[in-house]
């Protein structure tokens, strides 16, 4: 495997730096570290930037365009890699999320590039406003229409919503199919959201949005969700529920282990550089690392409850950290916790206890989860 090359010092947890990375093929990727403005709301940890990457050959490619508002930084960070907006003939977008679709219209119009995303990308951009369904936001875009975080957060998102409901999908990414000149082969891999994309590069380099990290773990989006969203979903994707859901994502793990089980280089979304250095991981050991992690997250959670009725909050407290549920940790903990007693409930190993907004549950006693997650890794 080859090294990383800095080219632009930045903070020691990746904002503002700039890396190249060349593969044994000879293309030089640029790696960028945008920054996010919000970090934890509070907290004392931190997502690091968005990593953004441009990758050379004949048709410039940006990868993921980083946070919504942050346009000037990112056409920034594209010169000093030596490059300029126009140059760009193609942006591939790994899912639909803020903090890496943002100045994606932007950019689209200054540089008259073509947009690839998952073919379920629009959808979740636009609105269903009529479609409510039991969504908590249904006045939101369908990315957003379960959003858990408060008003103060969200409110800084909505004019961004706004601008890229209008967007239009170039081409409409589908399982397994390569670019026109080979070089991409691209996977999809629901789980963290629907629209989630991995894309294989020269089989050697895997850029994975969120799907794979470097250093934490992403996190699932929720059965209930699926609910709330089937009706939105493209005609064929809503009938089955195989888009959301820590199930959806363990087999999109699975999926990455076996399919780039010969690819060297894992360039994840977030926590590619810390502390002054650069991670070198290899996708399919990651992915294998991040599914015996929720192995042992399903049976911590079950020991927590044992003999108790808990909610989410009395979970979360005992399974985390305390400055990981600082700020808006708060709630991305419930999320967490969330996404693990819905794969429990479904193979009898949780019972909900009561209804409620908290989410009540007790241990049934039976560890059937592991039957599950024995299809995939050793329990």
């Amino acid at each position: 495997m080859n090294k990383f090359e800095i080219i632009k010092e930045g903070k020691p947890g990746g904002e503002g730096v700039i890396l190249k990375y060349r593969t044994r093929r000879g293309t030089d990727i640029y790696c960028l570290g945008a920054p996010l403005f919000y970090d934890s709301a509070g907290g004392d940890w931190s997502l690091g930037p968005s990593w953004c990457y441009l990758v050379t050959g004949e048709k410039l490619t940006l990868i993921d365009t980083g946070q919504f508002d942050k346009f000037d930084v990112l056409t920034d960070l594209i010169g000093q890699a030596g490059f300029g907006v126009k140059d760009i003939k193609r942006v591939i977008v790994s899912h639909g999320h803020e903090d890496h679709d943002g100045n994606m219209l932007e950019l689209l119009n200054a540089s008259g590039a073509e947009l690839w995303a998952h073919f379920a990308f629009e959808n979740m951009a636009a609105y269903h406003e009529d479609i409510h369904d039991g969504a908590a936001h249904p006045e939101f875009p369908g990315s957003c229409r379960n959003c858990l975080l408060p008003d103060k957060f969200n409110e800084n998102c909505r004019p961004y919503h706004r601008r890229r409901s209008r967007v239009k999908v170039a081409h409409r990414i589908k399982e397994g199919e390569p670019s026109p000149d080979g070089r991409f082969r691209f996977l999809l891999t629901p789980g963290h959201s629907p629209d989630s994309v991995c894309a294989v590069f020269e089989d050697e380099v895997v850029f994975s949005g969120d799907t794979l990290l470097a250093s934490i773990t992403p996190h699932p989006s929720l059965i209930l969700e699926y609910y709330c969203n089937k009706r939105i979903l493209p005609r064929g994707y809503g009938e089955d529920n195989g888009a959301y859901g820590l199930i959806a994502y363990i087999r999109s793990l699975d999926k990455l282990r076996k399919q780039c089980a010969d690819t060297e280089l894992l360039l994840p979304g977030h926590r590619l550089y810390e502390r002054g250095e650069p991670h070198y991981l290899k996708p399919a050991e990651r992915a294998d690392e991040i599914l015996r992690f929720h192995v042992e997250r399903c049976g911590n959670i079950l020991k927590i409850l044992d003999g108790r009725v808990l909610d989410l909050d009395e979970i979360s407290i005992e399974l985390f950290e305390p400055r990981l549920r600082k700020g808006f940790g708060k709630y991305l903990s419930h999320r967490e916790v969330m996404s693990h007693l819905e794969l429990l409930a479904l193979y009898g190993d949780i019972a909900w206890a009561g209804g409620g907004p908290d989410f009540k549950s007790r241990a049934t006693g039976s560890q059937n989860y592991k039957e599950f997650f024995s299809q995939y890794t050793r329990v």
